[in-house]
């Protein structure tokens, strides 16, 4: 049987890096409601979607790929007893290398993924780095030698999950945030590009208030 992602599925790892992030948050503290969380026992180690939000994400390799769990033995308690709210209804999706693309990931999305996992791989030197405006999308990693290149620009990436990924990695390892309009919300349509624009924010936020005063204030006497 084919995965769906509906409104009554509950993805694990989704739940509970967001609960985390919610609960530490600078910007949403107070604001967000945080989900009832996951136990780690109960997670994958190689989901892209823990890549996206774990800084610590230490795998080299990630999954995408999703089925509906079936085995209630599989399933938490703590979880089993909100999906029952929609009896009928709700799936429970776990992290399987034969099951479907229930994000509907597509090429740009793969490509800006590989850019981050060597990021969170320890690819962090910005010197090692080299972002080059194209129109044609693609990452090129020599982890022997040291360098990556990124060959995409924010304006011919084709999803918003590829955008926000692109902003991120640029925040990171430039410390460029010119890209961002922070008046116009990039994610419109999915949970996960939501969930993730909101990590972004989070880490714009810290890195403005812990820049260098003069990268802020002119001091210069008048």
């Amino acid at each position: 049987m084919t995965a769906v992602l509906t409104s009554f599925s509950l993805v694990p790892e989704l739940q509970h890096y967001f609960h985390n992030f919610v609960l530490a948050s600078e910007v949403n503290r107070d604001i967000v409601p945080p989900p009832t969380d996951i136990a780690e026992l109960y997670l994958p180690n190689n989901s892209f979607i823990s890549m996206l939000f774990n800084d610590n994400y230490s795998q080299n390799n990630y999954e995408y790929k999703y089925i509906d769990q079936t085995n209630i033995g599989c399933i938490p308690r703590s979880a089993i007893a909100r999906l029952q709210i929609y009896p009928g209804s709700w799936k429970y999706l776990t992290l399987d290398d034969s099951g479907d693309n229930v994000f509907g990931l597509q090429p740009d999305d793969f490509t800006l993924l590989n850019a981050l996992l060597s990021f969170r791989n320890g690819a962090t030197d910005s010197t090692s780095w080299t972002f080059i405006d194209s129109t044609s999308i693609s990452f090129v990693a020599d982890s022997t030698a040291g360098i990556y290149t990124l060959y995409a620009s924010y304006n011919t990436l084709s999803t918003t999950l590829s955008k926000l990924i692109y902003l991120y990695l640029r925040l990171e390892i430039l410390d460029d945030f010119s890209l961002y309009n922070n008046d116009l919300l990039v994610s419109c349509t999915t949970l996960i590009e939501s969930c993730f624009e909101a990590y972004l924010i989070d880490k714009y936020f810290n890195f403005m208030t812990n820049r260098n005063p003069s990268l802020i204030y002119n001091c210069e006497q008048l």
